[in-house]
């Protein structure tokens, strides 16, 4: 389990391991004197400080370990902290390129072109690629919760602001009463707002699937009505995932743009090898909602997949979106049951 605790302890425990490996591994010994010792203090040491500063740990590391493969006869233990170097500093891209060709140089005079340079460069770029990997992961992580709690304040926030409308409407209240009211629904709105501005800059592409059941339950206790539940369990899981999404986020629009008592008609049809969903809102006399963040995101999101999402409004006044996604994600090998 990955708690708090072992987060901080891990890495110290890598540097447990790399101390090790580079003392029993031969790259040091009482035999190479202070000289010896002092370089191999220059390539341990640093590392305990490669979170804070990546780069600056790596141009150490890389300098000592260059000058103790020359200084010494080379073993392949002796780049070892390199490798540690390159996988904290994975996003420098001209700093592990430098030290990839500096450690690979390094081992050439003493070892060769095969056992030295290609296994030595070899090993770094593993390291360098493997950290890179990692940094993705990590963003792409990042970008996950950022869409899930862009989901959740919003289909929240539509809810509180829906009955705080209704209330101002309908209810016999003060001004100061209507005032109060006002600064709430200022509020909402503006942190829906601040929320889609912060993550115009995610461009996700990967987001984690609404709880579609307790969307829909919310939105119904705030007012919308539906003609009947969505039906997706004939689905795989990739294409269920962003269908879900869809019909969340139109419901969420319906009831954000039309108030309570709005009728969303919705349809999930799979014809052929595709699956098309429809929703239509009943006719509003406010202005059609537009395409927001949300619809920007998902029409990203569902043509990745190649697939296709249109929201406009129609002849009668209506506000359509239509969605069709193939039955089989691309890179997916698992087929939607029939």
């Amino acid at each position: 389990m990955d708690t708090p605790y072992w987060r901080r302890l891990r890495p110290q425990l890598v540097n447990a391991v790399v101390v090790a490996a580079f003392v029993v591994g031969g790259a040091w010994s009482w035999r190479q004197g202070w000289p010896g010792a002092l370089l191999s203090a220059a390539q341990l040491l640093p590392l305990f400080a490669r979170h804070r500063a990546p780069g600056v740990v790596l141009a150490v590391t890389t300098a000592a370990t260059v000058a103790h493969l020359l200084v010494d006869p080379p073993r392949n233990t002796m780049y070892l902290p390199v490798l540690i170097a390159l996988y904290a500093a994975a996003g420098n891209r001209i700093g592990c390129g430098l030290a990839t060709a500096a450690v690979g140089a390094a081992v050439f005079p003493a070892k060769g072109i095969f056992d030295g340079t290609l296994l030595a460069v070899a090993a770094c770029a593993t390291a360098w690629l493997l950290g890179v990997e990692r940094r993705r992961h990590a963003a792409e992580r990042t970008e996950l919760a950022a869409r899930r709690l862009h989901d959740t304040l919003a289909q929240s926030t539509t809810v509180m602001l829906v009955q705080a409308e209704a209330l101002r409407a309908g209810g016999a209240l003060t001004e100061a009463d209507r005032a109060r009211l006002d600064t709430v629904l200022a509020a909402g709105r503006g942190a829906l707002t601040l929320v889609r501005r912060t993550l115009r800059e995610l461009h996700d592409q990967h987001d984690l699937p609404p709880d579609l059941t307790e969307v829909l339950a919310r939105l119904r206790a705030a007012g919308l009505v539906l003609d009947h539940d969505p039906r997706l369990t004939g689905l795989a899981r990739p294409v269920r995932d962003i269908a879900e999404r869809i019909i969340a986020e139109t419901a969420t629009n319906a009831l954000r743009h039309n108030g309570p008592g709005v009728r969303l008609h919705l349809g999930v049809e799979v014809t052929g090898d595709a699956v098309r969903i429809t929703a239509r809102n009943a006719r509003s006399n406010r202005k059609p909602p537009g395409s927001g963040y949300g619809l920007t995101s998902l029409a990203e999101q569902v043509a990745s997949v190649h697939g296709t999402l249109h929201a406009a409004e129609t002849g009668d006044g209506e506000w359509l979106v239509t969605a069709e996604l193939p039955l089989t994600c691309p890179g997916s090998p698992v087929a939607a049951r029939r």
